[in-house]
């Protein structure tokens, strides 16, 4: 009969286990050191369509700038991972800069995201999909909360934007606001 030496399954599963639970882990401090670390942008939205069969706990956005710049648009293609230079307009809210197929090494904020496609090579622009469109939160909350966004974004006088932190290439949502007001503020004086 052979005999099996047990430390051995006892370490490799010890191993194993480690890895699936460093993957997770590693995702969730990254986002919060984004969070914390990250400089705050206010990327402006733009209205919504309301339906959609699979909302679920979390409010749909839709951003009003998704184009970049680049100095030869042909050279990217559909899918490609770009990185996105982060700027600030004069009313205070984000900008998407240029658009780079390698990491830059200039100074700055970036985001790494994917291009959806590219205008023309005559204008230079290209369409990127921004890595955050979902504003997680609680259930009988997101609904309400959507149709609130919807409706400042339609009303021009009222400034919906998502504050959204970032880090090293990395951006995330960290509130929701309309009319400089986080949006469970603004919920809860729109219903007194």
């Amino acid at each position: 009969m052979i005999k099996m030496n047990r430390p051995y399954w006892i370490w490799g599963f010890c191993v194993l286990a480690a890895i699936q639970m460093w993957v997770p882990l590693s995702m969730i401090a990254r986002r919060e050191a984004t969070l914390r670390k990250g400089t705050a942008y206010k990327f402006r939205t733009r209205p919504v369509d309301p339906y959609d069969a699979f909302r679920g706990r979390f409010v749909r956005l839709v951003f009003e700038n998704t184009d970049a710049s680049t100095t030869n648009a042909a050279q990217f293609t559909q899918g490609q991972t770009v990185y996105v230079m982060v700027n600030v307009d004069t009313n205070g809210y984000a900008v998407l800069g240029d658009a780079t197929p390698e990491r830059p090494t200039q100074e700055g904020d970036y985001i790494r995201t994917r291009v959806t496609y590219w205008r023309s090579s005559t204008n230079n622009q290209i369409r990127v999909q921004l890595p955050f469109d979902r504003f997680y939160m609680n259930e009988s909350d997101a609904p309400e909360a959507e149709t609130q966004f919807r409706r400042a974004g339609r009303r021009k006088q009222r400034a919906a934007y998502a504050l959204v932190r970032v880090r090293s290439g990395m951006a995330v949502i960290e509130d929701l606001y309309i009319e400089d007001q986080p949006i469970l503020e603004f919920m809860t004086k729109a219903k007194d």
